[in-house]
């Protein structure tokens, strides 16, 4: 079953020694503990695990085919439900990715699909990390590279970029901070063919996809615009998502705490 995973209004979450939170954001004005966990009411499609140890934070982003149910942490490990899906994802406290559901679907949920998903040429598959593209993003943009590693033989402006002819699935930005290094990390569904700033050094980055249409952007400093994206089964998508989904809870309240079971 081929259902694309997107990123809209995303969920994050943030891991660390001292605190494992769901972050504020514009839906909702307070953090939440993982412990017992939060269900929601509004549409959140993908979430952003913050991984904070040892002053080196990473951000890992993963989008999702459903829409976000619930978050919570039992024994040490992040779980995290998608409406439609046989379990939950799983993380590890600091991070690290344990079990994916992509394209795990209830079979009641299957029955929901218009036969419009099933279709092969959508070259859809799971996001994934295979020698990803290490991106350096500095203040001075002229100083921005994509970095030399095993397959990449030294290290390419992204202005003007580069097309390439190995093979890399996902990207890192790196950003140096006050607190030392940070990464954040994007995986792709398909690997990547090319990777630039086009006209100047000032227009967006952009990060294109084999088979998509749309290209991620991001602006020349780094900061996230839009993931990639085709485009020839949009307006199917808008129709699925109207009729398939009910468009969240009947009032404004977007989180509600999970209450552990009394012995």
């Amino acid at each position: 079953m081929n259902f694309e995973a997107k990123m809209q209004n995303p969920i994050c979450i943030k891991l660390g020694k001292n605190s494992n939170v769901i972050l504020a954001d514009e839906n909702c004005k307070k953090e939440y503990s993982l412990v017992p966990g939060v269900m929601f009411g509004k549409e959140h499609y993908g979430f952003i695990i913050i991984s904070d140890y040892n002053r080196e934070q990473r951000e890992y982003f993963y989008p999702t085919q459903c829409k976000i149910e619930a978050v919570g942490m039992e024994g040490g490990i992040v779980k995290i439900f998608e409406e439609g899906k046989k379990s939950s994802w799983r993380f590890t406290k600091t991070g690290n990715l344990e079990h994916s559901i992509f394209g795990d679907f209830t079979d009641e949920f299957r029955q929901k699909f218009d036969t419009v998903f099933e279709n092969d040429n959508m070259f859809m598959g799971e996001s994934k990390l295979e020698r990803p593209l290490r991106i350096q993003i500095s203040a001075n943009p002229q100083k921005s590279m994509i970095l030399q590693d095993e397959w990449i033989k030294k290290d390419y402006p992204l202005y003007p970029g580069v097309m390439l002819g190995s093979i890399h699935y996902g990207f890192i930005l790196i950003f140096d901070t006050e607190y030392g290094k940070k990464e954040v990390v994007y995986p792709t569904q398909n690997r990547i063919d090319a990777i630039g700033i086009e006209g100047n050094y000032f227009n967006d980055l952009k990060v294109f996809e084999n088979g998509k249409y749309h290209p991620w952007l991001f602006t020349y400093d780094g900061k996230f615009k839009k993931q990639a994206s085709y485009n020839r089964y949009s307006k199917n998508d808008k129709v699925f998502v109207k009729g398939a989904y009910e468009l969240g809870m009947k009032n404004n309240t977007d989180r509600f705490t999970l209450e552990t079971k009394k012995k």
